[in-house]
């Protein structure tokens, strides 16, 4: 990730770029000046975009491009006495710029949980659980396999029916206690590990995606959307 320092330098050379653009479209007068400050700045708007300059505020690239547009326009007064019509270009640039910004942004996924407008290159995962497409920046936790709100309100996944627990994991037991929570057979569901046997309440096999917390052995027969995840998390990795 750039530092501060790297991206106001990305930002002055986008400005500076397109207002020596501008410049050198204006010396050959207002005809070329005026679409020139259109073209320019919208494609300094797709160039902010595109190396994820801070852009959280949609108006500060078209405010900066406009400001940008107006000085150069001074300029060429100063220098050339140029035509009154050059002071029109900072119509040109904001609506270039702002047009820009607003289809880029439109046409940009949302998180489903944060509901921020992802950059390109950013990862999104499909939570098992509650199926929301969501950014991997604050709304997914890698650790969890599962989105930040199922995690907090700890959203089951695995199957509640007795026949799938029995086929799995084989019948409940009656005595001893979860080696994970320490609930007791007569307030815990406890299934045992089918690889060493520890015992597990069901609630936290359930949190723990189906692996054991001792040997992690992963129960057969999981639902897709956990074994989709993990491919997921893997291929993002590998990837990364």
């Amino acid at each position: 990730m750039s530092t501060p320092l790297e991206r106001g330098a990305l930002i002055a050379g986008v400005v500076v770029l397109a207002g020596s653009l501008q410049f050198g479209a204006g010396v050959l007068g207002p005809l070329a000046f005026l679409p020139a400050a259109l073209v320019l700045s919208a494609g300094a708007a797709a160039l902010w975009l595109h190396f994820e300059l801070p852009s959280r505020r949609s108006w500060l690239p078209p405010l900066v491009l406009t400001l940008a547009t107006l000085s150069v326009s001074l300029l060429l007064e100063l220098a050339f006495r140029k035509n009154f019509a050059e002071w029109f270009a900072f119509l040109f640039a904001a609506a270039g710029s702002s047009l820009t910004m607003f289809f880029v942004l439109r046409s940009r996924v949302r998180c489903q949980l944060c509901q921020r407008r992802l950059a390109s290159g950013t990862v999104v995962f499909a939570c098992p659980r509650c199926g929301m497409h969501v950014c991997d920046e604050t709304c997914w936790s890698y650790e969890h396999r599962r989105c930040e709100l199922c995690l907090q309100q700890r959203v089951p996944i695995l199957p509640v029916t007795e026949s799938w627990w029995s086929r799995t994991t084989g019948p409940r037991f009656r005595e001893g206690r979860c080696q994970v929570c320490l609930g007791d057979a007569g307030s815990v569901d406890l299934r045992a590990c089918p690889h060493c046997r520890r015992m597990q309440c069901r609630d936290c096999w359930d949190f723990s995606n189906g692996d054991c917390a001792r040997c992690g052995t992963t129960l057969p027969d999981l639902p897709e959307s956990l074994r989709q995840a993990a491919a997921a998390i893997h291929a993002s990795e590998f990837g990364a």
